[in-house]
């Protein structure tokens, strides 16, 4: 029994979570990101019932149940239970890289909610089946539909250029005023403190509730989600390359060049434009005419003849012809070959004074005469 109750309590936070994450699968965030707002919003549920037992013992409990518990259902439950949503998405979420869209701020703060709605059903419906049936489809949903109006315009401040706070406290107020009316409603049995309770009454107004703040979140969906498309464009980014950024390139490395689009082909003025890599115009199929081939005539191929051993032969000398005396003419047919030289004996003169041709010595005293 109590298995079945807790697992009733527990089904219909997994399955708005479910919801939430079908709703921003066009641009998926990391599973462990929303998984860690469903554990913090678990933790956040233990402190934010000590602050209400603070506030109710500081205010009274004459105060907080004045006018069907009017204190007890803004002051003490609302604003408690949402300011402490609001605190961990701030904390460990709001610098994270991934937080980039409007609609991040919608699921991670409706993760952190369900979070706290989970706990929260279990210790009330604690062995009680119809107590767990009745929240299943009014308290969860209610903690779904208050965060995630608020995570919208929590999404609105993050991804605003100016100041978040004016988004952030707007998120708040109108989370606070639905949480709130929705614990009057239980609280004072329908007629919020005018009349005597009626708990049927007060069940179908907080039916109504949820109902209608279940359409308010969901047209301010589909409006984040536009948004999201100004801001990234309307393709779809699969979880593998979600929040990726570049590769950082070592130094001297070169960067791959920009892929061009492809470029429309020239047109000349008066002629439609044709779409890129069509032909302007039909192309005829060109009849392929079989080419006559000729039988190439083999010659038969050379054999290589056998080499003769070289032989040096000896040149033939040229015989010796002598040279006639310096000065002499070389007789007719007697030309040495060029480049032949031939050495001439030296001849010695005799001692004393040339002898001229014409002159002769006669006798002693060095006499001479002419003669004919």
């Amino acid at each position: 029994m109590i298995r079945l109750t807790i697992a009733l309590a527990l089904a219909p936070a997994f399955l708005l979570l479910w919801l939430f994450k079908k709703w921003d699968e066009k641009r998926p965030e990391p599973p462990g990101a929303v998984r860690n707002m469903v554990f913090w919003g678990v933790a956040t549920c233990l402190p934010a019932a000590g602050v209400e037992m603070v506030l109710m013992e500081v205010l009274g409990k004459s105060l907080v149940n004045e006018q069907g518990g009017f204190l007890n259902a803004f002051l003490v439950a609302a604003t408690t239970e949402e300011s402490f949503k609001l605190l961990v998405v701030l904390l460990f979420l709001w610098r994270k890289p991934y937080f980039d869209e409007v609609m991040d701020g919608i699921l991670y703060t409706a993760a952190a909610s369900l979070g706290f709605a989970m706990l929260e059903n279990v210790l009330y419906s604690a062995g009680n089946l119809g107590v767990g049936l009745l929240r299943a489809f009014t308290a969860v949903p209610l903690h779904a539909v208050c965060s995630g109006i608020m995570g919208y315009f929590v999404g609105r401040g993050k991804m605003s250029k100016g100041s978040a706070f004016g988004w952030v406290a707007l998120g708040l107020f109108f989370a606070v005023l639905i949480h709130g009316t929705y614990d009057w409603a239980v609280f004072s049995g329908g007629f919020f403190g005018f009349a005597p309770p009626e708990p049927a009454v007060g069940l179908l107004e907080v039916i109504v509730i949820v109902v209608v703040c279940m359409g308010i979140l969901y047209g301010l969906v589909r409006h984040a989600l536009r948004l999201d498309d100004a801001i990234h464009g309307p393709e779809p980014r699969p979880l593998a390359t979600a929040n990726a950024a570049p590769p950082f390139a070592p130094y001297g490395a070169q960067q791959p060049y920009a892929q061009q689009p492809p470029q429309q082909p020239y047109a000349p003025p008066g002629y439609e434009q044709q779409p890129y890599g069509q032909q302007p115009y039909p192309q005829q199929p060109y009849p392929q005419q079989p080419y006559p081939q000729q039988p190439y005539p083999q010659q038969p191929y050379p054999q290589a003849q056998p080499t003769q051993p070289f032989v040096p032969q000896a040149q033939p000398t040229q015989p010796f012809v002598p040279q006639a005396p310096y000065g002499q003419p070389q007789p007719y047919g007697q030309q040495q070959p060029y480049g032949q030289q031939p050495q001439q004996p030296q001849q010695q003169q005799p001692y004393g004074p040339p002898r001229h041709a014409g002159w002769t010595s006669v006798g002693p005293g060095a006499i001479l005469r002419c003669h004919e």
